[in-house]
């Protein structure tokens, strides 16, 4: 947005420089022609103010990263796959309900598969629906309960196609063996309730907007990535 709204402006500049008569007096004819016969400066410019944003940017992310290095490296909630130990580690803020969540999950899980020796945090980010919320919620509960069972949980869920129903939801309780009474009544436990808003509060920190975002090393990704590039940024930390 910041790139094309400079670009009108600077359009709109050099036509209204050059057709200003006093400009047509006074400057250098050979400036003028410059300027006319070659407008990839303008160009230049446009991609050297381009890489300053992205710099600036960049620069941004990593000091909140720094500031909130501690939260987005907690795996407090016991949602995570991969060796817990490692400090090789993607981060990853994820809605149940995003399409391309579940594109990025298939990436994770092959990369997973061949690639030993890192560790995948998630965060839950419900942004979609109050559904979303609700699953979040049963995660990080079964998560409490058993650890295996959540990465069961989480993959049945991700790998489902469309947005996930309550009557999916109810299948998928019944294939990883978990006790549907309990989980309803601890849905409004106010521990619960806290541990997602931890998540969502430090997404809102890290100036996310949407779903799937990642944090590796010092960068935060803005949407899906798949796992050759994950792999690449997992390498470069």
């Amino acid at each position: 947005m910041y790139i094309v709204k400079f670009f009108f402006f600077l359009i709109t500049f050099v036509w209204v420089f050059l057709s200003n008569s006093v400009f047509s007096e006074n400057l250098d004819d050979k400036v003028k022609e410059f300027i006319l016969k070659n407008p990839e400066v303008i160009i230049q410019s446009l991609q050297n103010y381009e890489k300053q944003l992205e710099s600036k940017k960049n620069n941004e992310n990593k000091e909140i990263i720094k500031n909130n290095y501690n939260e987005i490296f907690n795996s407090r909630n016991n949602l995570y796959d991969g060796n817990y130990s490692s400090k090789k580690v993607i981060v990853e803020f994820f809605d149940y309900n995003c399409s391309y969540c579940k594109r990025a999950h298939n990436d994770i899980k092959a990369l997973l598969e061949k690639k030993k020796g890192f560790k995948v945090i998630y965060k839950n980010f419900p942004i979609l629906s109050d559904f979303s919320i609700e699953l979040a919620k049963y995660a990080i509960i079964i998560s409490e309960i058993d650890h295996k069972k959540f990465l069961k949980f989480h993959h049945e869920l991700l790998n489902s196609k469309g947005l996930i129903k309550k009557k999916k939801l109810l299948e998928i309780f019944k294939k990883i063996d978990v006790d549907k009474q309990f989980l309803t009544q601890k849905l409004n436990d106010p521990t619960i309730e806290e541990k997602l808003e931890l998540d969502i509060n430090l997404a809102k920190k890290l100036n996310l907007r949407g779903t799937p975002a990642f944090v590796i090393g010092e960068e935060i990704i803005f949407g899906y990535i798949n796992n050759e590039e994950m792999n690449v940024k997992l390498d470069q930390q």
